[in-house]
């Protein structure tokens, strides 16, 4: 079901009810951009990867959210779901206390969405509004002091200079009140021939009865204007509470969906995670990296994500490509057990990827199926998902593949990987040369200057380390990773910069297919080619580190 501002207030006891009954719910964010790829490196740790994209997606928007609760029926066997596709756009017209919110995009990010037919009409026009949290409470005390300030009587007002109008105004305001009180009158009509006695009037009925009556202006013969008054029937009155309530929109249901503690499902969900933190709970996110997985924890205690489930065994050796759209038809298909999922809006052969609601429909779908197939082989359900639960996959990642909420993560030790610094004018074939009495290689471009070469034998890292660390007189050097994290934690420019926003624009790739047996891997072989500049002289760098803020 599409959620707009039209059906939003009308449908959201509805989505509560459902969440309070479903077994799980699982979730997806369509955004106005993400963190690109190229500005990940296969050896950022946990916590550099999280100031990454802290700091890379600081105005992105969620614009769609999709929604699917699954409610397992014991009997049958089979799940019921409600799938909801909801239209999110920040409001500011006709808005009391919301502001006016500026956000960022990314072409490319915007260009997908045109290609995956996404209504853009529909998000700037019937998008739900939304608040974060930490701005509610701003809102709600502001909104208390309005209310408070209204609930004291008021003095009338009346024109500091004309004094010979005090009396008229009285006597005007006598005959509103008399208005107000009969309840067989419902218009009144008061005629003027001096403009500041209007106005005064008009001020007064605002204070007065706020939104109780209306009135307008209208021009008669000889300058006159009449007021037409008329009362507001009780049941259209709509109070500033009411107006607060609208305008917090959707967040209403983000905050129902975190007290509910249910299972949440999502796919490759950390940058969904953190724009939602960011977007209905707390701007900006916190510069502490446990601090935000504490944060996470608390407000969304059971999480999974099923691109970390599918990575692990005995998935992974079953599950090939765990794209969310290749996943599903695998997991349609032997050795998995065929799991009955009713939806009346979905269904897996729609192919409407990347609408937000097929898509969280879609995630439900492939966890519902690896939980039946683990629980043949593994026993209890609830085993099976305490193992997987609370962890965050992490993309392109060397040694680290999640993030873990719940439990302290230490960082790995990587006494196998070495940190090179070189010429510009080097490629992947030129480190591949350099490491290749050592056997196979993965190496982790920083920039165009640098990169991280792991040994993927380690009996050869103290023979690697004896030949290449320390070597003078050559156009590389070549340091221990533990060196370079040691001396990047003490240097002033570690403390902020380590969020890699600097973007490298120049790729590598290899320039011929590795031979003499060896392998090679690399985190950036899929980038377009580098373009060689003409300088190739040799790099002298003194101050080794200190140029190398990317990582």
């Amino acid at each position: 079901m599409d959620v707009t501002i039209d059906n939003f207030e009308q449908i959201l006891p509805e989505i509560k009810q459902k969440i309070e009954e479903c077994s799980f719910c699982s979730i997806d964010c369509e955004l106005t951009g993400i963190t690109q790829y190229k500005n990940l490196n296969s050896f950022d740790t946990p916590r550099i990867r999280y100031e990454k994209i802290k700091n890379n997606d600081t105005n992105f928007l969620i614009l769609q959210f999709g929604l699917c609760l699954f409610k397992y029926n014991v009997d049958d066997k089979s799940y019921e779901t409600n799938a909801y596709n909801c239209y999110l756009f920040p409001r500011s017209v006709n808005c009391k206390y919301t502001r006016d919110m500026s956000f960022s995009c990314l072409n490319s990010s915007l260009e997908f969405l045109i290609d995956q037919n996404f209504d853009f009409n529909k998000v700037f026009k019937k998008g739900i509004s939304f608040v974060s949290k930490d701005q509610e409470e701003i809102m709600r005390h502001k909104l208390e002091l309005d209310m408070e300030e209204k609930s004291v009587p008021k003095s009338t007002l009346y024109p500091s200079k004309k004094e010979e109008l005090h009396k008229q105004i009285d006597t005007l305001m006598a005959e509103i009140d008399e208005f107000v009180q009969n309840e067989n009158e419902t218009r009144k009509e008061i005629k003027f021939t001096e403009f500041v006695l209007r106005i005064f009037i008009e001020k007064n009925i605002r204070q007065k009865y706020q939104k109780r009556l209306k009135y307008e202006n209208k021009f008669l013969e000889n300058k006159e204007r009449l007021m037409i008054v008329t009362k507001v029937d009780s049941q259209d009155i709509k109070t500033d509470l009411e107006d607060f309530e609208k305008e917090i929109g959707f967040s209403k249901l983000i905050w129902f969906l975190s007290q509910s503690q249910k299972l949440i499902i999502g796919h490759n969900m950390m940058t969904d995670i953190m724009q939602i933190l960011r977007q209905f709970f707390t701007s900006p996110l916190p510069e502490n990296f446990e601090d935000f997985k504490s944060m996470t924890h608390s407000l969304f205690p059971k999480i999974l994500d099923t691109k970390y489930m599918a990575s692990l065994p005995p998935l992974k050796e079953l599950i090939l490509n765990t794209t969310l759209g290749d996943m599903d038809k695998i997991l349609s298909k032997d050795p998995f057990p065929s799991v009955k999922i009713e939806n009346d809006l979905y269904s897996v052969n729609d192919e409407k990827l990347h609408e937000a609601g097929y898509d969280a429909y879609l995630t439900g779908c492939c966890f519902a199926r690896m939980m039946h197939y683990l629980e043949t082989i593994k026993g209890s359900r609830s085993t099976i998902e305490e193992f997987y639960i609370n962890k965050l996959y992490l993309m392109k990642s060397f040694d680290t593949t999640y993030i873990d909420l719940k439990n302290f993560q230490e960082e790995p030790k990587r006494d196998n990987v070495f940190y090179v610094e070189f010429p510009p004018s080097w490629e992947t074939q030129d480190l591949y040369d350099l490491f290749s009495p050592y056997g196979p290689i993965f190496i982790g471009w920083i920039n165009e200057k640098s990169a991280f070469v792991a040994l993927q034998n380690t009996d050869n890292v103290k023979k690697a380390a004896g030949q290449l660390v320390g070597v003078s007189g050559r156009e590389y050097k070549v340091y221990f990773y533990s060196t370079f994290i040691n001396q990047k934690n003490k240097s002033s420019f570690g403390e902020k910069k380590e969020n890699g926003t600097k973007l490298i624009d120049k790729r590598k790739r290899n320039k011929v297919e590795p031979n003499q047996g060896a392998e090679v891997a690399s985190d950036e072989s899929s980038e377009i080619k580098k373009v060689k500049k003409e300088e190739n002289g040799i790099v002298k760098n003194e101050k080794p580190f200190e140029e190398n803020t990317d990582w």
